[in-house]
């Protein structure tokens, strides 16, 4: 455990320094921006419906590559400067790998959670928080109703990013588990969107038939299935954490033959 811990604290204090996390969190925010548009230079009448706009909009889709840049390819460049084997000599195998699984999913939780933020923010120079119908329904069938119902609007943005990055992040495990298989780095950047749209598509008359088990209502806080924001997020986080476990493991075994 406390190798583990050493991990995760020495690859947090990388990640701030990063120039790749920094492009991440611009690249969501330019997404935003161009997802919320209608074409027309039209945004919705508030920063909540200019928000609630570009996470439905297709181009939303790349955020989820965009999550994935300062970690996803960390297995196969640390293996091609042989950095992964004086790492698991310090330590060992399962701590490495569980360790990046979880700073891999960090990253892209706070890449997500700020981009979406500072989107709100940059809206919110020129429009309104609120609007009146966006409001109601929010108040009436999402998440994080305290927030906005006390005017804590960048605290409500914040979590639902942060709802939003629990998905980038599982998402960015897989995309880091795949480029042990993968050379090219576009292919493992693309891995993200390929599988939320086998999720979408595919999950579509099956799993996706009962809400607590899809993706657009576990991690989209303007759905709160249970009517309770600690069981909304619970169980989003739990996904994220059946996600750390699995690739955890399948990273483990697939390492093993690579080193």
């Amino acid at each position: 455990m406390k190798k583990r811990q050493a991990y995760v604290r020495t690859e947090v204090g990388r990640l701030f320094g990063k120039k790749e996390f920094y492009f991440s969190v611009s690249g969501i925010v330019l997404i935003l921006f161009l997802s919320a548009n209608d074409g027309m230079g039209h945004m919705g009448d508030s920063v909540l419906a200019a928000v609630l706009l570009s996470s439905y909009d297709a181009g939303f889709l790349l955020t989820f590559s965009l999550a994935a840049i300062p970690y996803a390819t960390a297995f196969t460049e640390e293996l091609e400067y042989n950095y992964a084997r004086y790492l698991v000599i310090r330590g060992n195998l399962r701590s490495y790998v569980f360790s990046k699984m979880l700073v891999i999913f960090i990253s892209s939780v706070l890449a997500m959670g700020i981009g979406i933020t500072c989107f709100a923010v940059c809206c919110a120079v020129n429009m309104p928080w609120l609007d009146e119908g966006m409001a109601e329904y929010i108040l009436q069938f999402g998440g994080y109703r305290y927030f906005l119902a006390h005017g804590h609007y960048l605290l409500w943005f914040l979590l639902y990013g942060i709802q939003w990055g629990i998905l980038a992040g599982i998402l960015s495990m897989a995309a880091a588990f795949c480029s042990l298989f993968l050379p090219n780095k576009l292919l493992v950047y693309s891995v993200p969107v390929l599988l939320y749209q086998i999720l979408t598509e595919f999950g579509a008359d099956n799993f996706r038939r009962i809400a607590a088990f899809d993706p657009h209502v576990i991690f989209d806080a303007r759905y709160n299935i249970w009517n309770s924001d600690i069981k909304m997020f619970t169980w989003a986080l739990g996904a994220g954490g059946a996600a750390w476990l699995l690739f955890g493991l399948a990273g483990m075994r697939q390492l093993k033959r690579r080193m």
